[in-house]
Order: C-alpha cells, then sequence, then structure tokens
C-alpha cells in the first residue's frame, strides 16, 4: 500500500505509514466504513471534520450542563446550611437564585 503523504510502500497490514506515519487507511467516524482517503466516506458520503465538529459541540453543551447543575445544587446546599446555621433568618434576607 502507497503513502498518500511520502509515496512510501507499505505493507498491505500497516495503519500508518513507516516513514511519516500519516494514516493509510481512515475509517469513516458514522458507517465505520474503511477507505484509503480522508475528508469523506466514499460510502454514506460523511464529512470527517463536520462530523469530529458537531462530537465536540455535544462533548461542550453537556459538560456546561453538567456545570450549571453543579452551580444549582452547590447553591441550594449553601441556602439550607445557612438556613440552619442562622436559625431561618438568612431566608429572609436572601437573594432570588441565578440561574
Amino acid at each position: 500500500m502507497r503513502c498518500a503523504k511520502c509515496g512510501q510502500e507499505n505493507p498491505a497490514a500497516r495503519q500508518y505509514c513507516g516513514r511519516c506515519h500519516y494514516p493509510l487507511r481512515f475509517t469513516c467516524p458514522s458507517c465505520k466504513h474503511q477507505q484509503e482517503r480522508g475528508g469523506q466516506c466514499e460510502r454514506c458520503g460523511t464529512d470527517f471534520a463536520k462530523f469530529a465538529a458537531g462530537l465536540l459541540l455535544q462533548a461542550q453543551s453537556q459538560a456546561e450542563a453538567a456545570r450549571q447543575a453543579g452551580h444549582r445544587r452547590h447553591s441550594a446546599l449553601r441556602r439550607i446550611a445557612l438556613a440552619i446555621l442562622t436559625g431561618g433568618l438568612s431566608l429572609l434576607f436572601s437573594r432570588p437564585p441565578e440561574d
């Protein structure tokens, strides 16, 4: 198998070029089809870069949601602790929860 980047001939069983370490086969993240070129899947047409960007955006959204949930839990626990320590007076003078 010839490397598309440097032209080095490699055994068929290799995953990466022995000279430049460029991938010899690309696997589609959507349909798992293996092909010699990256960029877009020959079978299903998935754009590899757009697929990766979508996964990154999804992970960022999940992390932000988890961060907000943790903030809400922390605020609730803080209000409960203050209510216990002040005998309920902190509930009378507290600000509304921030969202």
